[in-house]
């Protein structure tokens, strides 16, 4: 770890997370005059220690040190801008906070002594003028306070959840978002049909038995992110004919509607674009089933680039010459962490879509998620984006019937 790295982090473990009352676990440090936080109220953490591969390690273990719970980190949405601790010590104390989502079971207890109470902080009352109090806690001082009932919300906990629940985790005015397996999920039963007309075009195509295409397919997609630019690259297959034959799909195979990933997409002001391997075609059809065509603007597919796909560099900067954008104002999302890393280079927020929990931030490769990781947040589900992308975790909107068009 450099000199200029955070030493310490807080785990924001969160429940609730696009509902209408999300809430976070707080706890009331046990009285010590040697502690210069004592009997304050805080979010589970503490100090990196030299046996913390990162600092979602450091976020974690606190979290299992003071409130026995066991995390894994499969379950970080991702990490908060750092903030800053000492006003009491006088010792400036950078501090990396990582949301983390609390499963239904999760209940705290009291680990090794540090906490005596536990909440789960419901974060509308942020909100309520009832409940806020002004804190002295030194000449001069004059600071904004929440009242708990067991003591009073301040501070750098009070600033770092204030600014969670006013602003969007990720600000951006422009969204991309991938199709297959991110707008519907990964599971559904589409991307097993796609897979299957895939390898049999690949069987046909090169005279071989399926169990064999199969494997081909799998690497042709692995060693050029698209099995059509690996046949394409690899041998002279015929673009068009393969499209025709791998979306020649029938009508009940399509996505379903996704209330939440409507709402979220009725709240965004500018269109959101499709930036796809597939064909706009096919891309086209899924979103009318899923009632949302009307809410996306530009498809950006595999045939407008020439037959190039993700993760080629090349189409990325393509896609920002058309929309007349610089990477800084997108934010990009997708299920495949190849597809990410150029975006992140470019500039774009990017955003993993992991259905099943298997990314754990620590990607091949990386030795510590401190550096510049290839997502910068990880959610389930595309609906997800609804507290992602908007101001109160998405609260305003949870609840509104997508038909109305608010």
């Amino acid at each position: 770890m450099n000199s200029g790295a955070p030493r310490a982090a807080v785990a924001v473990l969160a429940r609730g997370l696009g509902s209408g009352d999300p809430r976070v676990l707080l706890g009331k440090r046990r009285e010590d005059p040697r502690d210069p936080w004592s009997g304050h109220l805080a979010l589970p953490g503490g100090r990196r220690d030299e046996s913390d591969g990162d600092l979602l390690d450091t976020a974690i273990r606190e979290l299992q040190e003071e409130a026995g719970l066991a995390v894994d980190r499969t379950r970080a949405c991702g990490p908060l801008p750092d903030v800053v601790a000492g006003r009491v010590t006088g010792r400036d104390t950078r501090v990396r906070p990582w949301l983390i989502e609390a499963n239904p079971g999760d209940e705290p207890g009291f680990g090794d002594g540090e906490m005596v109470s536990w909440e789960w902080f419901p974060l509308r009352d942020l909100d309520r003028a009832d409940l806020k109090v002004r804190v002295r806690p030194g000449e001069g001082w004059d600071l904004p306070g929440v009242r708990r009932p067991q003591g009073t919300l301040w501070g750098m906990t009070l600033n770092l959840l204030q600014s969670v629940w006013d602003g969007p985790l990720v600000d951006r005015s422009r969204w991309w978002l991938d199709y297959d397996g991110t707008m519907y999920p990964a599971s559904h039963v589409l991307t097993e049909a796609v897979d299957r007309r895939i390898t049999e075009w690949v069987a046909s195509s090169r005279g071989i038995p399926w169990d064999e295409a199969d494997a081909l397919r799998t690497r042709l997609y692995r060693d050029h992110g698209n099995t059509l630019r690996g046949m394409m690259r690899e041998s002279d297959a015929d673009p068009h004919a393969y499209l025709d034959y791998v979306f020649d799909l029938p009508h009940d195979h399509m996505p379903l509607p996704d209330p939440r990933l409507e709402t979220f997409l009725r709240a965004t002001l500018q269109p959101v674009s499709v930036f796809t391997n597939a064909r706009a075609d096919y891309v086209a059809r899924g979103l009318e089933a899923m009632g949302i065509r009307d809410l996306v603007g530009t498809i950006h597919d595999i045939e407008s680039f020439g037959w190039s796909a993700k993760p080629d560099p090349g189409v990325y900067r393509s896609v920002l010459e058309r929309e007349g954008v610089v990477g800084e104002v997108v934010a990009f999302v997708d299920d495949r962490v190849d597809n990410l890393v150029p975006a992140r280079t470019l500039g774009m927020e990017t955003i993993l879509v992991d259905e099943g929990g298997r990314h754990a931030w620590r990607e091949e490769g990386m030795t510590d998620v401190d550096a510049l990781a290839p997502y910068g947040f990880k959610v389930r589900r595309a609906g997800d984006l609804l507290w992602l992308a908007h101001p109160r975790l998405g609260t305003d909107l949870v609840g509104e019937s997508p038909s109305s068009g608010n």
